[in-house]
């Protein structure tokens, strides 16, 4: 068997998500059809990040094995590619050693969340970024209350009611915001995220530089350990997955 790793980038705006479901477009469901339609195989697709609908991604990892190489490992890309629709594009395909698992072999995950902090809501940013204007964002703020997200922490209060994990503890590794000139981007990397994790947390942090909450108050959300106490979820189409790293 060959096992296949491949990198996507996706327009997530018309997808209901990553993960297959029955009579619904997916992303998962596309790369399936494609390799399908190439190999004739009923195979399985490992993705990443199992990401929501209307969710992008610049560098989602995925992989499946299958029995035969039938198009050169540097032309699988562009195999897959003539087999998909516009919104999806495979950018890499590489051969990797059988026990690698997208899913369960990566270290870590980052996200790129982007805010549009200007005056007009351009239609471009209406499908790939958050119009936010009831304050200029205070960056800096931002990132004194995001300290207080680093490290290992129950985040229950930080996901959507409807996760199913039984574990609600995650490790952030980094998060920050950055400004370039009406554009607020966040970076967040983790081991791993909850329903909803990340747009919860952009959402929190947004809302609480406008309310000027005392510095700690992360902290405090944290310790409650109730969805109720974090503030609002930021929309989806402001979301990316950005890279997996495996060590």
């Amino acid at each position: 068997m060959f096992n296949i790793k491949i990198i996507v980038q996706y327009d997530g705006t018309d997808f209901c998500g990553w993960q297959i479901q029955p009579n619904l477009r997916t992303i998962q469901g596309e790369i399936y059809k494609a390799v399908q339609k190439i190999y004739s195989k009923k195979i399985t697709i490992y993705g990443c990040g199992r990401t929501d609908a209307g969710v992008h991604a610049l560098g989602q990892v995925a992989n499946f094995r299958i029995p035969k190489m039938l198009v050169p490992i540097e032309k699988v890309h562009v195999a897959l590619n003539s087999c998909l629709p516009k919104d999806i594009r495979i950018i890499s395909a590489e051969i990797m050693p059988e026990n690698f698992n997208a899913r369960a072999s990566a270290n870590f995950r980052e996200y790129l969340y982007i805010v549009y902090n200007g005056d007009i809501s351009f239609p471009f940013y209406e499908r790939y970024a958050w119009f936010y204007r009831k304050n200029i964002i205070n960056e800096k703020l931002i990132n004194k209350y995001a300290k207080y997200l680093i490290g290992e922490h129950n985040f229950t209060s930080f996901c959507s009611t409807e996760d199913e994990n039984d574990s609600k503890f995650r490790y952030i590794e980094r998060v920050f915001a950055i400004r370039k000139k009406d554009n607020i981007y966040f970076i967040i990397r983790g081991n791993a995220f909850l329903h909803n994790m990340v747009r919860i947390i952009v959402g929190t942090l947004v809302e609480g530089q406008r309310k000027n909450k005392p510095l700690n108050f992360i902290e405090e959300i944290i310790k409650e350990e109730d969805r109720t106490k974090a503030l609002v979820t930021a929309p989806a189409h402001g979301l990316y997955f950005r890279k997996a790293f495996f060590y």
